[in-house]
């Protein structure tokens, strides 16, 4: 079995969302693992000195025990074209460091920054991250379809910031811009996509 990873940001020392990835990573662990008590993460989470200042990514690679923690400094990637691809039996319910599947379906963007996945006739994730979708009534919605239960999605759900919504490609018409969420990305650090842009 292919190794799991939590992807947690840091920046200027902090631990962001720590919680929400140490309940991932314990629900992981007893699911497939089987594992004892849970383990608080930001005990278990050295910051070195240079990953004190500026933005990182903290990388812990585990399966019942962790086996690796890396730093890397961060940079976001500026998506502004995606193209809708059909995810056939892909599952990707944990965070699993083999992203094979996902990988194929990538070789189906054509000249698209990246793709906005299908499954099931429904609306998902990217190949990276989560989707917040806005309506007319400037909220914010989430598809209630997804590959990866995200710590960032969950996070803004239980903070009421974004509401759930079933999605379908034809449906994605009715929304105005689309953004990018994950455990490095906030609502506002991505450039919008307008859904019109979205290559269907």
């Amino acid at each position: 079995m292919s190794l799991l990873v939590e992807t947690i940001k840091v920046k200027d020392g902090r631990l962001f969302n720590i919680d929400y990835h140490s309940s991932r990573f314990n629900k992981s662990r007893k699911y497939l693992f089987n594992t004892g008590p849970a383990v608080d993460l930001q005990n278990k989470i050295i910051i070195p000195a240079y990953a004190r200042e500026g933005l990182f990514k903290c990388r812990i690679e585990y399966d019942d025990h962790i086996r690796k923690v890396d730093f890397l400094p961060y940079e976001i990637k500026r998506i502004r074209t995606l193209r809708l691809v059909e995810a056939g039996n892909l599952e990707y319910s944990y965070k699993y460091i083999n992203r094979s599947g996902i990988d194929s379906l990538l070789e189906q963007k054509n000249g698209c920054d990246d793709i906005l996945i299908i499954k099931d006739g429904r609306i998902t994730d990217t190949s990276y991250s989560n989707i917040i979708v806005r309506g007319t009534d400037d909220t914010w919605y989430t598809p209630s379809s997804y590959l990866l239960r995200g710590t960032k999605r969950e996070y803004l759900l239980d903070r009421g910031l974004i509401k759930e919504k079933d999605i379908t490609p034809a449906g994605l018409k009715r929304f105005r811009e689309l953004r990018l969420i994950n455990s490095m990305l906030d609502i506002d650090d991505t450039s919008s996509i307008p859904v019109r842009t979205i290559c269907f």
